[in-house]
């Protein structure tokens, strides 16, 4: 009888001791549950604490990696280094391209379409967004661009449509002002020491040129423009006309004026002349009229020979600086004995 008692106790010990040890090991199972669901533990899983504080960072980052610059209107907040640009002038495109970046979108000068410049190098793949004077704002935002230049001249009206697409920098205006895009345009794109070089290097070309010209012979410089319906003479006032300025030429009375340009009749002929003679080549088939009329045979260049065309996509439409690079090479070839 007492034998049957104890083996009933040793039984119901055992019972109890089995039961205490599932217990603990229950209690340790949700104990390492809720540790890995609070983040607690020593695995691979990143606290949220953790995560949060990561995340904020990233968020500065991003914010922080913005710069200001000062353009035509307003001090505007750029991308650090912006990857998809978007111009709206081809003196954008020419600059943007020396100073080794490749815009993602570019306007045609006359239709929308057209090739691009073709002293420009390294255009291919860039997306036509219509023309200087009409861009294409569906264009424009399908590309999805972080940077919009533009300017003021030509793109006032649609300034605010711009920034709405992206942080938008318009450079004043065009022509004479093209040394102050450079410089913004470098600033713009974070290229601030590049843009200073370029132009650097375009000075002393200019020096240069100029110490040629004073070992001879001092001779007057005719720029202009023969048209279907007249005749345009370019002033100093002009891109072109700059730069020549730049290099001390000298020009005919009648094209010594600070304004942009004049226009002339066929019996103003007297008014183009120059010990050199130099005109856009745009409208071929009107130089070929003007070349024929009587007057032209009295014009001294004409008798001297020493008319010229020049590429009126740099000398009139360029506006950048590999657009005055190679107006400086035609002064030298053209100018320089």
């Amino acid at each position: 009888m007492l034998g049957s008692q104890m083996g009933i106790h040793r039984k119901s010990w055992i019972y109890l001791s089995v039961l205490v040890l599932l217990l603990t090991v229950l209690a340790g199972c949700g104990n390492s549950e809720s540790d890995t669901t609070n983040g607690n533990t020593s695995g691979s899983a990143t606290p949220a604490s953790t995560e949060t504080a990561a995340n904020a960072t990233d968020n500065q980052a991003n914010t922080a990696a913005t710069r200001v610059v000062k353009d035509a209107y307003e001090e505007v907040e750029v991308p650090e280094n912006p990857e998809r640009i978007v111009v709206l002038d081809i003196g954008a495109l020419d600059n943007l391209l020396e100073l080794g970046i490749k815009p993602i979108g570019a306007p045609s000068i006359l239709t929308a379409g057209d090739p691009y410049p073709a002293y420009l190098k390294g255009t291919d793949g860039i997306d036509n967004i219509g023309t200087v004077n009409e861009p294409n704002m569906e264009a424009i935002d399908a590309l999805k661009p972080d940077l919009i230049i533009g300017n003021k001249d030509a793109h006032e009206a649609i300034r605010d449509q711009l920034k709405q697409i992206a942080p938008t920098v318009f450079v004043e205006s065009l022509g004479v002002t093209w040394k102050a895009n450079l410089l913004l345009h470098a600033e713009t794109v974070n290229k601030q020491e590049a843009g200073k070089k370029l132009l650097e290097n375009y000075e002393q070309r200019i020096e240069e040129l100029k110490s040629k010209l004073s070992a001879n012979e001092p001779i007057e410089v005719s720029l202009f423009r023969p048209r279907e319906d007249k005749i345009q003479i370019y002033l100093k006032g002009t891109f072109a006309g700059s730069i020549m300025t730049d290099a001390g030429i000298t020009r005919p009375a009648a094209q010594s004026d600070e304004g942009f340009s004049k226009d002339l009749t066929t019996e103003q002929i007297a008014d183009l002349d120059g010990d050199v003679m130099l005109w856009f080549n745009r409208e071929e088939s009107a130089f070929a009229k003007l070349e024929s009329s009587a007057l032209w045979a009295t014009l001294e260049g004409a008798k001297n020979k020493r008319v010229h065309p020049v590429d009126w996509e740099y000398w009139m439409s360029g506006l950048g600086i590999q657009a005055v690079n190679k107006v400086v090479d035609d002064l030298n070839a053209y100018l320089v004995d």
